[in-house]
């Protein structure tokens, strides 16, 4: 098992010393995971003065242990709420949590802070999506103003001294859209910063909000697992756009769901179809490549599955409204 040692004693040092111990250079802001271990990469973003995120997409050859040791005395108190976009592949070492929810739920959101010690594990071969968003207090009190009660029933969990270090949650549709929003856009060869902070603006809101001290009404396990399993489906969709759409039934087959729950619950957590919101992104893939990547028309259609250029020119057409060889 390869261990890493971090420390969060600023917003950026946890991933410079991640970069050192992986002997990997931060080269735009990413750190490429060295092949002999794994592939993948990490990306460190600063949104604004105050707030960070960190996105990683990767797969180990081997069983990893982070360690993220507590702050040093005298060190700011640094907040971080991570999201697990791939439930299953990331494991608490050190189970002092604190929960939401009744025993049993599937929790992929975990809201920590540098105070205490903190050990993760990574297992040998998983793929691990994870957004984590990195703030100080200042930041938090200044962006969300009119929740100060909610914010400080989460600082008497995370800054004292209690077992109990970490505050774990799970997403609910609302989130789970933008979250795929996010990536999406980390995604793309040029990253829209402000697209970025909004939504992790509204995601902070939206955790902090459901936090303690609300009277909740716990979502039922059944519907909590669609809602894991339909994120599932939404990254297989995703990674599909450079290829053709998988049919509803043997996306339905692969994972273990009905057709007619497979749909239903696509369209209740997305707002669209599985062919809109494959399309959607698809024509968002293909302005990318036109505008920001400056391939031609027909090499587009190419990339995107695309058999006839006309066909992918008629289909672009209708989603944009322009022709695509006018992008150019």
């Amino acid at each position: 098992m390869q261990r890493f040692i971090l420390r969060d004693d600023n917003l950026e040092s946890a991933f410079i010393a991640l970069s050192k111990q992986l002997s990997a250079p931060i080269i735009n802001n990413t750190v490429y995971i060295p092949s002999p271990r794994g592939s993948g990469l990490i990306k460190s973003i600063s949104l604004e003065e105050g707030l960070h995120m960190r996105y990683s997409r990767l797969r180990y050859h081997e069983d990893i242990e982070l360690i993220r040791l507590a702050k040093q005395a005298d060190g700011e108190i640094i907040f971080g709420l991570s999201f697990l976009l791939t439930p299953g592949s990331l494991q608490m070492t050190k189970p002092f949590t604190k929960s939401v929810l009744p025993a049993g739920y599937p929790h992929n959101v975990f809201l920590t802070s540098n105070n205490t010690r903190l050990s993760t594990r990574i297992r040998e071969g998983l793929l691990s999506h994870t957004i984590e968003l990195l703030f100080s207090r200042e930041w938090l009190y200044t962006h969300l103003a009119g929740m100060e009660e909610k914010i400080e029933a989460v600082m008497e969990v995370l800054e004292g001294e209690e077992l109990e270090s970490i505050i774990t949650e799970t997403t609910q549709p609302v989130d789970d859209h933008l979250l795929s929003e996010m990536e999406f856009e980390l995604n793309k060869p040029f990253i829209n910063l402000l697209t970025l902070r909004s939504r992790a603006l509204t995601l902070l809101a939206n955790i902090i909000n459901r936090l303690p001290g609300r009277n909740r009404s716990p979502v039922p396990a059944r519907e909590a697992y669609y809602v894991q399993t339909i994120r599932l489906v939404e990254q297989r969709l995703v990674q599909s756009l450079q290829d053709m759409l998988p049919s509803q039934k043997q996306l339905a087959r692969e994972f273990a769901l009905s057709e007619s729950t497979l749909k239903r619950h696509f369209k209740a957590i997305y707002g669209k179809t599985m062919y809109e919101y494959y399309l959607e992104k698809k024509m968002e893939l293909a302005k990318c490549l036109l505008q920001e990547k400056r391939i031609s028309v027909s090499e587009t259609a190419y990339r995107l599955g695309y058999e006839k250029v006309s066909a992918f020119i008629i289909i672009f057409k209708k989603y944009h409204k322009v022709l695509p060889g006018s992008l150019k």
